[in-house]
């Protein structure tokens, strides 16, 4: 995890002649520390992040007043933080006869907000989820009962998600994931809150402002097309060339089994539009004969758009792929268990993202979870049919490379020049 201290010296560079885009923030607990986080991450990722932010607690003020400025400000982004441990005071206030009700009128207030902004503004709103809180009242059975504030809390987070997947302009960003993945004392400090009314600590404020800005990209166009894979040790357990295709690693027993996974989510990838490609330091014929023959793979030959397994350099392997794909460097992650090869490709292609995969196979997949590589603002059929049409132009390409000139490749497709 980045540190804040260490992130926000970003804001004493320079930053003219980077990409400007403005962002208004607004919240109803203290968020000028999120400020600061959110303009030094867009500055390591080429962007001045012209922040207008709110005063503490205007978020209603602000949105429904025409003349505010908030809408002074132009922003092409509108990031929305209302905290969980607001919501509770709102729900401690009430009688035990509106408990039930909460939800429902959280989210009426939050629909009203943004109807009003999109009515007003062309901005996209990015608006923060609620991490979990269990106020211990009712025990386990808080999730048996509607009157609970966590039954309320999980029932908001599942509606708001629900009412957002047909809304174009609207996003959530999934600040609930992060309390999990990094755990409730990171993410929150108690006495922190108490005196500052800063419900985020500074601990986290790294990673809120790098989720919000992989939503800002992804907006912006900038999204990875595109994963290109080692095989040995990487896709499996093991080097196919000395071990053998019956010894390797692969299945449901032992480290087999995060191999497995690995190709799971691999294969969810490449069903949600993510081409898939190998560069693989092996020989071919051995290498294909694996996703043919062994019983276990998930991925199989026709998942990879693009499958070089040869001895050559790796950056010039994927230098073909790039230029098969057409597509560029900064849209494409390489994985390699290898960190020799990884550096290698950082030092040959700086514009990759090159992960710097654990050791341990065990943990390459919530290493990536964490990492977020595939942010996306849409998912549609064509997303779903790429890595065909991908595939269809790789083999254009293979083709036509076998032949002498253009008027040779046209014949052999039966065409004429």
């Amino acid at each position: 995890m980045k540190d804040f201290f260490q992130l926000t010296r970003n804001l004493k560079k320079d930053f003219s002649g980077l990409k400007p885009i403005r962002i208004a923030l607004l919240g109803d607990s203290s968020t000028q520390f999120l400020a600061q986080a959110l303009k030094a991450e867009g500055y390591e990722r080429g962007y001045n992040a012209i922040i207008w932010e709110a005063d503490f607690d205007q978020v209603e003020q602000q949105v429904y007043a025409q003349n505010s400025e908030l809408y002074a400000s132009q922003p092409d982004i509108v990031v929305i933080f209302k905290a969980t441990h607001k919501l509770l005071n709102t729900y401690n206030k009430l009688s035990p006869e509106q408990y039930s009700f909460l939800a429902e009128e959280e989210l009426s207030r939050i629909k009203n907000l943004y109807n009003t902004l999109s009515s007003r503004l062309s901005a996209k709103i990015i608006y923060y989820n609620y991490s979990a809180i269990n106020d211990a009242v009712f025990g386990n059975f808080a999730l048996k009962t509607e009157a609970s504030f966590p039954f309320q809390l999980k029932k908001l987070n599942y509606e708001l998600m629900a009412w957002a997947a047909g809304q174009t302009g609207f996003f959530i960003c999934d600040l609930d994931t992060i309390q999990y993945r990094n755990g409730k004392p990171t993410f929150f400090q108690p006495s922190v809150y108490i005196n500052s009314d800063m419900v985020l600590s500074v601990d986290i404020l790294p990673e809120t402002a790098a989720r919000t800005f992989d939503i800002i990209e992804a907006l912006q166009g900038k999204i990875k097309k595109c994963i290109i894979l080692d095989l040995d040790n990487t896709l499996w357990g093991g080097v196919i060339g000395d071990d053998g295709i019956e010894n390797i690693q692969i299945g449901y027993f032992g480290i087999g089994k995060a191999f497995t996974e690995f190709q799971y989510w691999l294969k969810k990838l490449k069903n949600r539009g993510i081409i898939l490609a190998v560069c693989s330091k092996n020989d071919e014929n051995i290498a294909k004969e694996v996703f043919e023959k062994h019983p276990d793979m998930v991925l199989k030959a026709n998942d990879f758009a693009v499958f070089i397994a040869n001895w050559e350099n790796k950056a010039e392997n994927i230098k073909t792929i790039k230029n098969t794909l057409n597509i560029g460097y900064d849209t494409m992650v390489f994985i390699d268990d290898s960190a020799f090869e990884r550096n290698m490709v950082r030092e040959f292609i700086p514009d990759i993202c090159v992960p710097e995969m654990p050791e341990d196979p065990a943990e390459y997949l919530e290493y990536l979870y964490s990492l977020n590589l595939f942010e996306t603002v849409s998912f549609s059929e064509e997303d779903i049919q790429r890595t065909k049409h991908y595939q269809l132009d790789a083999l254009r390409a293979t083709s036509q490379a076998q032949y002498k000139t253009e008027d040779d490749y046209l014949k052999s497709l039966n065409m004429l020049a």
